[in-house]
């Protein structure tokens, strides 16, 4: 059996044993809304209609869809 510190960062997660950290948003996020993970771009729509941050390449994967 593998022990802690010769796992995968992909094992750690399914195992429980690492939780990333998430921004945490007050509201629901916009067009034109700042960044919640670098606070300094304004998020807009990509082709997936995700919002996509320009200045840091945030994604929230919250909504998205095609046409």
């Amino acid at each position: 059996m593998k022990k802690e510190n010769d796992l995968s960062s992909l094992e750690k997660l399914l195992l429980g044993l690492e939780v990333p950290d998430l921004p945490k948003v007050e509201t629901p996020l916009r067009q034109d809304s700042k960044c919640p993970q670098c606070g300094q771009g304004k998020l807009l729509y990509n082709g997936m209609l995700q919002l996509e941050c320009p200045a840091c390449g945030f994604v929230n994967g919250e909504a998205g869809g095609c046409t």
